[in-house]
């Protein structure tokens, strides 16, 4: 069954003040080093971002940080994740809920160390916060005005992977899926609020260009499973939209200059089920790519 809402959307309002975006790709448990690079900014109290924009673990991220909830984001990865409850790789030739995003948010929801989310005075409408979705009708990009009322919601909408949480979130009667599909790195919709600077996190690295040779080496197998095709035009529809992300950070408008924090090389992590000293090394590595980039802030040598 999907999930039924009945919350209203505001996602064409356009935001104010918003000269500074943070914008968080996704990306599942490699999200972690998301995670560790925003806890070094939440050390070093450093949030002077007038937009904050995230996809998927991107989203989940960007919550917790506009919340000033340090190690929520972390623990929410390195303990819900690698739950065998949340994540059920069996079910995927059964049509069943591989990720279960229900049992995970209701967990957030009761857990006295993530709940803090949910509190009205840790992130409200003025938080300029949005999670991207996808309209699983028209695969156009939402961007959903985000706070503690509708986060679970709209958290679950931007984290809905196709074909692994099946029958995605309906919210308003329509009905949504991963946000990576439409804007997998929406740093141009930042761009139109009036961004003049943007910082992107990314959990590939900064030349990745997104593409996937698994899924090509894996279309015999593909095939045996109902709805492969359509699966293929995701994935290929998604490679469009994030080589247009990338074309805009590689050669930006004159008028606005975007920054990238991205590991080096691959992260340990994988998108799912990844072991918890893959998880410890990448939120770790995360942690000191954020320091560095404090560093540079401070020193004026950012580029």
């Amino acid at each position: 069954m999907q999930a039924e809402l009945s919350l209203n959307i505001n996602e064409s309002v356009r935001v104010h003040k918003s000269e500074f975006a943070l914008v968080a790709e996704g990306g599942g448990q490699k999200g972690i080093f998301t995670a560790g690079v925003l806890d070094a900014f939440l050390e070093e109290n450093f949030w002077p971002f007038d937009l904050k924009v995230g996809v998927s673990a991107g989203a989940q991220n960007l919550a917790a940080y506009s919340a000033r909830a340090k190690q929520c984001a972390r623990t929410a990865i390195a303990q819900l994740t690698t739950d065998d409850t949340f994540f059920k790789p069996s079910k995927f030739f059964t049509d069943g809920k591989v990720i279960d995003l229900d049992w995970y948010f209701s967990q957030v929801n009761h857990s006295p160390k993530l709940r803090v989310l949910t509190d009205s005075n840790n992130l409200d409408q003025d938080h300029q916060f949005y999670a991207v979705a996808t309209d699983a009708q028209t695969l156009e990009a939402r961007y959903l005005h985000t706070w503690h009322e509708n986060m679970f919601e709209h958290l679950k909408a931007s984290s809905a992977i196709p074909f692994l949480y099946q029958g995605g979130v309906n919210i308003a009667g329509r009905n949504y899926m991963d946000g990576g599909v439409a804007d997998p790195i929406p740093v141009k919709w930042a761009y139109q609020q009036g961004a003049k600077q943007i910082l992107v996190i990314r959990t590939f690295e900064q030349h990745h260009n997104g593409h996937m040779p698994i899924l090509e080496r894996l279309k015999p197998l593909m095939r045996r499973i109902k709805q492969s095709q359509k699966m293929l035009d995701l994935y290929h529809y998604h490679q469009a939209r994030y080589d247009e992300a990338l074309e805009f950070m590689n050669s930006p408008p004159k008028d606005v200059n975007v920054i990238q924090i991205a590991p080096n090389h691959p992260l340990q992590s994988m998108v799912l089920g990844s072991s918890a000293q893959m998880l410890q090394y990448d939120y770790l590595l995360g942690i000191r790519h954020g320091k560095n980039f404090l560093r540079r802030w401070r020193k004026g040598t950012l580029s």
